[in-house]
């Protein structure tokens, strides 16, 4: 699904989550460029028409429901067999995740997020929305904190007719009420019964009931009584455990009636206020069940002492009456529950029958998680080389795709290795382009590229990896190290006018002396330098070449250099000084600034230095000097960014 666009609008970005019934992706809408998420039915359940009645429905039943606690519903639609619902996204974790990460989460912390979905809640019962299936999975918890309900997948209208379950068990087993166990009336405080587990599970980092079975779950939902451990009662507030054991009571009367109820008793907990608690909820929250068993046992030891022994003859008459009223007790006993159970069970004993789907080209991870959460084990039968298919995806099935399968089968999968393994050849000082051919060859291709600076010549391969002869699978990008050529350094050319040839040697370190000439200058002293072809504070490469003209005393000594004479005449014009001033963008921290000054067939660097914005500020002061008029070229990192021109009189 990754890549895919749905009805030319939503494009597919990530998988983020699945379940039983759909898979969710993050997704944006091209048309109000926004980040969505979207819900996906799984395709073996597309023509299913339950399954799509359940996934349209959960659709209707929270788009008309609009509050900062429930995730919106933005779109719902079908393309080609592929049906979805376009939903808010909400960047975080859902509060299963939370908890498993956390642990436990913080008694007022749990109790902020317990009210605000009860805020939600609130907001669906008053639309007449009983959301039934209110568990941490569908609880989405944003960065900031905000918790929002999500999956309405199994709502349903609450109307003034009793609702039932119609038979089946509707709900997540840890988390849903004994009606809903029993299959009988649901309300309003069935969801803040859920919720008072959920409560108790964000406390505790455990649900409170759990067992083998469903059926096991369930029967402990109707039976036992919600407990908190005597280590727990030490860290949980008397006040939010008595909170959770007024949400669970059994009897749906003694319960919250509505969410506004629960809310106003956390925000009294919040304040500091102890709610007015009916009932003294304390002492079954810390009862332990097998204390309860004991003392009824106890009273059934002593009644039976207090009763005396009976005669013999009294006791022949009434053991036959006894033996019978026992006898038919006991199979009116065993009827009820043998109906009872039936009757809550009925639906999950039901073997389901599925259509194969195609599991080629599917990874195996992805295919067992599909699989064995309808409860189809997966087994590998044989890993293959195979070039053609992705290392770990599937190349064949039994059952093929389309065959007939029911829960409990056994899906064989034969599971790519990838393309056999090729030895890396030693691409090491290769040219870049030869390197990729010589990798096509042996069915590699070219990985991730660097570049350094390095003394060998441009394009060449300094390092691979894999190292070369290592074994790797067909296919496999080799990473490269390509040299850029020798690093081009600026430095900055000395004032070299007045000093001795020996001294202009030692300033001259990292340039090259050029040709050096001789002029006879008598109001200079003898030996020193007179002209230096690079003018003074100019940044030119390193190893640049400088001619330099020496003052040496003698009669026949004339100017022969024409051009030379010039240049010294002119530098004895007067000179002009002044400032170029270059705004550089905000956006970038570090910049390189450049400038050149442009003559008629040459230019030259007088300025090169990068620049800290952050420090310095976006505005560079660049000082010129010149005669005349001037044009100037600035470069900011390496691309031309502004062409002026100064008049110098």
């Amino acid at each position: 699904m990754v890549g895919n666009v749905l009805d030319n609008r939503y494009e597919i970005l990530e998988k983020i989550g699945d379940g039983g019934m759909a898979f969710v992706y993050k997704a944006k809408c091209r048309i109000l460029n926004r980040i969505v998420a979207i819900k996906v039915l799984r395709m073996e359940f597309v023509d299913d028409e339950e399954f799509v009645l359940k996934f349209k429905n959960e659709a209707l039943a929270s788009a008309g429901l609009t509050h900062p606690n429930i995730v919106s519903i933005y779109d719902v639609g079908q393309d080609d067999k592929i049906h979805y619902i376009v939903m808010e996204y909400v960047d975080g974790l859902n509060l299963k995740e939370l908890i498993k990460k956390e642990g436990t989460i913080e008694p007022f912390y749990a109790l902020n997020i317990t009210k605000q979905i009860a805020m939600a809640l609130s907001q669906a019962h008053k639309n007449g929305i009983i959301h039934r299936d209110i568990k941490p999975h569908n609880i989405l918890i944003s960065k900031d904190g905000l918790a929002k309900v999500a999956d309405f997948g199994i709502a349903k209208a609450a109307t003034s007719t009793t609702i039932t379950a119609m038979g089946s068990v509707i709900g997540s087993v840890h988390y849903f009420s004994p009606e809903q166990a029993r299959g009988g009336y649901i309300d309003k405080s069935s969801d803040l019964y859920s919720l008072g587990i959920v409560l108790y599970e964000m406390l505790t980092g455990k649900v409170p009931f759990r067992g083998d079975t469903p059926v096991n779950i369930a029967l402990k939902h109707i039976n036992e009584e919600v407990i908190f451990s005597r280590e727990m009662e030490a860290k949980i507030p008397k006040e939010i455990r008595m909170l959770v054991c007024k949400l669970t009571q059994k009897n749906q009367v003694n319960r919250y009636q509505t969410a506004e109820e629960l809310i106003r008793d956390i925000e009294y907990i919040e304040n500091d206020v102890e709610p007015d608690f009916e009932q003294d909820y304390e002492y079954y929250a810390t009862q332990k069940l097998d204390t309860l068993n004991e003392e009824i046992k106890q009273k059934m030891v002593k009644d039976y002492k207090e009763e005396g022994v009976k005669t013999d003859m009294r006791k022949k008459k009434t053991n036959k009456k006894l033996l019978t009223l026992l006898a038919i007790s006991l199979a009116l006993i065993l009827s009820l529950g043998l109906t009872f159970t039936a009757y809550m069970v009925k639906d999950l004993f039901v073997v389901k029958q599925y259509e194969m789907p195609n599991l080629e080209n599917t990874t195996l991870d992805e295919t067992k998680q599909r699989l064995e959460a309808i409860g189809i084990k997966v087994e590998v039968r044989r890993e293959l080389y195979d070039d053609s298919i992705e290392k770990d995806h599937i190349i064949t099935q039994i059952p093929k795709a389309g065959s007939p399968i029911k829960k409990g089968q056994v899906v064989k999968v034969d599971v790519s290795k990838g393309g056999e393994p090729v030895s890396v050849p030693n691409l090491i000082r290769e040219k870049l382009e030869e390197a990729d051919k010589i990798l096509e060859e042996n069915n590699l291709k070219e990985g991730i590229i660097e570049y350094k600076f390095s003394s060998l010549p441009e394009g060449t391969i300094l390092d691979q990896r894999p190292k070369a002869f290592t074994e790797v699978e067909e296919g496999t990008g080799i990473d490269l190290v390509v040299s850029k050529g020798k690093e081009v350094k600026l430095i900055k050319v000395p004032n070299l006018i007045g000093k001795t040839l020996e001294d202009a040697r030692i300033s001259l370190e990292g340039f090259t002396i050029g040709n050096i000439t001789y002029k006879e200058d008598k109001t200079k002293k003898e030996g020193v330098i007179l002209h230096q072809s690079i003018k003074a504070n100019q940044y030119v490469e390193e190893g640049s070449k400088i001619d330099l003209i020496v003052n040496e005393y003698s009669e026949d000594l004339n100017y022969n250099d024409k051009d030379q004479q010039k240049d010294d005449e002119k530098e004895n014009e007067d000179i002009f000084e002044k400032q170029i001033s270059i705004e550089l963008p905000e956006n970038e921290e570090i910049v390189k600034v450049l400038v050149k000054e442009i003559g008629k067939d040459t230019s030259k660097i007088i300025f090169s230095k990068e620049i800290n914005t952050k420090e310095k500020g976006n505005i560079v002061l660049v000082p010129i000097k010149g005669t005349g008029q001037k044009e100037y070229e600035i470069y900011v990192d390496n691309e031309l960014y502004e062409t002026i021109s100064v008049n110098f009189e």
